[in-house]
């Protein structure tokens, strides 16, 4: 019973330890895309405003409080 314990303990470590590698890499990758996104559209010869506007919409598509919020839902 003790070992079981333990495993489980070893396994709830492992998963947090993986979670939190991750995430930085993952919130570096998201901020590179929002970067790219936002070039693209002022290589199309649109207004700054509209650029901020659609960078601040795709930012929102990808933002895990929107995730969790909805999912409490």
């Amino acid at each position: 019973m003790l070992s079981g314990a333990f495993s489980v303990i070893t396994g709830i470590g492992k998963t947090l330890g993986r979670a939190v590698s991750v995430g930085p890499g993952l919130l570096w990758q998201r901020r590179k895309a929002v970067g790219i996104f936002a070039q693209g559209l002022r290589a199309q010869g649109l207004d700054p405003e509209v650029v901020e506007l659609l960078t601040s919409a795709y930012r929102d598509l990808g933002s895990i409080q929107d995730w969790l919020s909805s999912a409490e839902e």
